[in-house]
């Protein structure tokens, strides 16, 4: 099993790996929807491509849908964010350059920011929806899982960790995507702790399948109801 995964497993549970794939899908697609828009758009302005955070936010929202996890207002965030295991988990486009590294850009500009750091877990449910996409472990990851939730059990473990996915961007490419836990400096930048990770390389494994991996009873699964469709923030690109 390779650090990054491990690392996603160890963090946020059995989704864990799910999620790893998923950010790293949500990323580039954004990211390539972005360059449509700013080209279909024939502005000279590079206003239409900075809805690309506002867009990455709305697909993080997909992972509040899964068992223990919930969306979280961070503050008085116009956006909530996803708390997975109790751990905040948002994307951050810190820069539109190479050149320009995480700890030079203050991260604790706003109250919702700092909130961030120090979200209560919320309350959660377990798996009650039986469309959940299959978390796709294997027997050697549940193994690790099992030995993983036993530290977790342990009360010693502290709450109100971040995750943040740290995005350098443009019109002119996508230069990194790293992901981590973060720690809020008192410089108000950012940290990382003991594990980062750059998930430009992280592809797909398999494609998600919406496998019902837990029923309450056997048989066809009744129709579910369609979603209301989720609003945009309206938030800046960085949020």
């Amino acid at each position: 099993m390779d650090a990054g995964r491990r690392w996603a497993l160890e963090t946020f549970g059995e989704y864990g790996p799910h999620i790893r794939e998923q950010v790293a899908q949500h990323i580039r697609s954004e990211h390539e929807a972005s360059l449509d828009a700013q080209e279909a758009s024939g502005h000279r302005s590079k206003r239409v491509y900075g809805e690309f955070w506002s867009g990455v936010l709305e697909r993080f929202e997909t992972f509040g849908k899964l068992p223990d996890a919930a969306l979280v207002r961070p503050g008085r965030a116009p956006y909530k964010i996803p708390v997975i295991k109790g751990v905040a988990l948002f994307p951050w486009r810190f820069s539109n350059n190479k050149d320009t590294g995480l700890g030079e850009i203050l991260f604790g500009t706003s109250e919702a920011r700092i909130a961030m750091t120090e979200l209560p877990t919320p309350a959660t449910q377990g798996a009650l929806d039986l469309n959940l996409p299959d978390a796709g472990l294997s027997e050697s990851d549940r193994a690790m899982l099992e030995e993983f939730q036993l530290i977790a059990d342990d009360s010693s473990v502290p709450s109100g960790r971040l995750v943040v996915v740290a995005v350098s961007s443009s019109s002119r490419g996508l230069f990194s995507v790293e992901w981590g836990e973060v720690q809020l400096r008192a410089d108000r930048c950012v940290q990382w702790m003991d594990f980062t990770e750059s998930l430009l390389p992280v592809q797909q494994t398999k494609p998600v399948s919406i496998t019902p991996t837990r029923t309450f009873t056997s048989g066809a699964l009744p129709p579910k109801f369609p979603r209301n469709p989720v609003e945009r923030s309206g938030e800046s690109h960085d949020g």
